[in-house]
């Protein structure tokens, strides 16, 4: 799209200009208010860049228009001496820019106006620059301009546009210090919009993890009982679960493989089965990796609107191992299948319901899937030799609702669906006893994503205190912290966060400027059915 997007970068400042030339009288008036107001909007828009690491999308137009008093205080709040230097060095530049090209317009023919104006009333009506799935475009006028539109629509007709936050580029530093030899292989496996619940191995009445179910009753592995995503979007869980931070309040924070990559001699392998063009993700994902493999580089088609099949992707990332394992490494690997829309193989549908398929039985039949491309992977690393001296992790990037609260899908709420995800460690033999035993207790205890990294860093002998200190997570092979706080986050970044300081989850939304609170005895009311906020005493 970038030809069009250039065209209507082009009609946008053309109309600008043409708007200013109709004030032949007050000119000058007409040309200080334009550039001031496309100064303002540039302040405004990069400085939401600075912040949240994001040009503006779909949810902050949205925010900004049920929420302008807010905005408003916020952007007042946030504004310093260097935004209004900034904003008076624009507008002097877009002054001379649009008096120029003003001058420039008058010169021009009647019917060459229109034509470039019905040109950008088409764009406007038609293209959307991609803004329905990388928000984070080239250029701020597009993107925000048509999540303006969008977000109008929304309001106005009730259509819901499927929206994502897209990656940027991070601009992270990493420590110089000699490097060591890796300990461990490890493999880090992360799930798509699979929720805990839905796994056999967590009590669901359907066999849907049948390989993990193997592996608990025989003592293979750990299972860890209250494992939660940080986040209910891939774009925030992600690098939170890489980085060990909490990136919503700090965004530019270096990966486990951007610290592997220098730290030692590991190489660094990251496979996915999932797209990561529309979201720019292969900006974030490849900095530092030996190996990058997505979507877009794989020899079949997607299986979905999200990516390639899992099974396909895992016979050849087993190949590529097989090729490529000697020497140590550390390797992700993202799944797809179980994401919307949830899509059966012919011949695998193995659960269904008396009125026929329904969308709950479809997930389930991926997460059946799921397991069995999961017991591929481990029969690999077996008769390779390489569990023998491999880590293997698996987790979720966030869970899934199916209308248990008025809610299907994800990015709507922090309760239980969609933030508790599985989390199980194998662990090769040979690994020292006491740090087994570390894992296992906190796997008796809430963990998060955030623990992930320090974690990784303990098992790599790299935790030298400063890095520690960095981090937003607890290492599980450490003393387990009893009073510890788990940060939690929803889509808009605003209106929605929650903590988890055991036995309670704490949860504030904020709509229409209207702060609402809820707390949940975890242990007592694990559905988070009995809201006790108004209960608790003020300590």
């Amino acid at each position: 799209h970038f030809f069009f997007s250039f065209l209507f970068e082009w009609t946008l400042w053309f109309m600008a200009a043409w708007s200013v030339s109709t004030a032949v009288k007050r000119r000058t008036v007409a040309v200080a208010a334009g550039a001031s107001l496309i100064a303002a909007a540039q302040v405004l828009v990069y400085g939401h860049y600075a912040y949240f690491g994001v040009i503006p999308n779909l949810y902050s137009v949205n925010y900004a228009l049920t929420h302008t008093a807010d905005t408003l205080a916020l952007a007042a709040s946030s504004a310093t001496w260097g935004h209004a230097a900034a904003f008076l060095a624009m507008t002097a530049g877009y002054a001379f820019l649009l008096s120029n090209a003003a001058a420039a317009v008058d010169t021009l023919r009647p019917r060459t106006r229109y034509a470039a104006g019905a040109a950008f009333v088409l764009l406007t009506l038609v293209f959307n620059n991609n803004v329905r799935f990388v928000p984070a475009s080239y250029s701020f006028s597009p993107a925000t301009l048509f999540s303006v539109k969008y977000a109008l629509a929304e309001r106005w007709g009730g259509e819901m546009k499927d929206v994502h936050r897209g990656y940027v580029r991070r601009r992270c530093t990493v420590a110089e210090r000699p490097p060591v030899r890796a300990r461990y292989n490890v493999v880090l496996f992360i799930g798509e919009s699979l929720r805990r619940k839905n796994l056999s191995a967590y009590g669901h009445s359907r066999r849907t993890s049948p390989f993990l179910d193997s592996l608990i009753a025989a003592g293979s592995v750990i299972r860890f009982d209250r494992h939660v995503s940080n986040a209910v979007s891939t774009q925030f869980s992600v690098p939170m679960l890489l980085s060990g931070t909490f990136t919503i309040t700090r965004p530019d924070q270096p990966y486990i493989y951007d610290l592997l990559r220098r730290w030692t001699d590991a190489r660094t392998w990251f496979f996915t089965s999932q797209s990561m063009q529309r979201s720019n993700i292969d900006l974030i994902y490849n900095t530092s990796l030996d190996t990058f493999v997505c979507q877009e580089g794989l020899p079949f088609p997607p299986a979905n609107d999200l990516g390639a099949d899992d099974a396909a992707v895992g016979e050849l990332v087993n190949g590529y191992m097989a090729r490529h394992s000697g020497g140590r490494f550390f390797a992700v690997v993202q799944f797809n299948n179980t994401h919307y829309p949830y899509t059966v193989k012919p011949g695998r549908a193995l659960f269904a319901s008396p009125e026929g398929m329904t969308e709950a039985d479809r997930y389930d039949n991926t997460v059946r899937d799921q397991d069995d491309v999961l017991r591929g992977y481990m029969h690999s690393l077996r008769t390779r030799g390489l569990l023998d001296s491999t880590v293997v992790l698996f987790t979720a990037d966030h869970g899934e609702a199916f209308g248990e609260r008025g809610h299907r899908g994800h990015l709507n709420t922090l309760y239980g669906e969609e933030v508790d995800v599985p989390m199980w460690v194998y662990l090769p033999p040979g690994f020292p006893p006491e740090a087994r035993k570390s894992i296992e207790a906190h796997a008796r205890r809430t963990t998060s994503h955030l623990d992930i990294v320090p974690t990784l860093l303990d098992l790599y002998g790299l935790d030298d205190g400063r890095q520690r200190g960095a981090l937003d997570g607890t290492s599980w092979l450490r003393p387990v912290t009893p009073d510890r706080v788990i940060p939690l986050v929803g889509k808009d970044m605003i209106d929605t966060k929650a903590v988890i300081a055991a036995p309670y989850k704490f949860i504030e939304t904020v709509l229409n400027g209207v702060a609402a609170y809820e707390a949940y005895d975890l242990t007592a009311d694990p559905a988070e059915r009995t809201n006790r906020w108004t209960a608790l005493t003020p300590e």
